[in-house]
């Protein structure tokens, strides 16, 4: 099964959220985590604006994590870039790297 790529929306701020972060060992909800994330374009470079951008927990949301990039992160129409999200939290560490697509809103992917 392939993943889907996720659009960045060019000229408008991006929610970045992980929904549901839950301990692999328990299951139980995680809701006191560090949660970091960064934008990187092919070469691996970290976009101005987008690079170790802090989530903050939603209250009472069972692991559920928001963080903006910024309407004034630029990227190229139709270009990829890496999302990678961090977190941390008592030795329960997780990664997540994802592929999205810089596009206007409203554009076919």
């Amino acid at each position: 099964m392939s993943t889907p790529i996720v659009p960045l929306y060019l000229s408008e701020d991006n929610l970045i959220e992980w929904d549901a972060l839950t301990d692999a060992a328990d299951g139980t909800f995680v809701n006191d985590a560090t949660m970091t994330f960064t934008i990187k374009d092919t070469a691996e470079a970290a976009l101005t604006g987008a690079n170790g951008v802090s989530m903050s927990y939603v209250a009472a949301s069972d692991g559920k994590y928001q963080g903006v990039a910024p309407s004034t992160v630029t990227y190229t129409d139709a270009a990829t870039y890496y999302l990678e999200v961090t977190a941390a939290s008592s030795g329960r560490d997780g990664f997540r790297r994802i592929t999205c697509k810089a596009q206007y809103h409203g554009a076919k992917p």
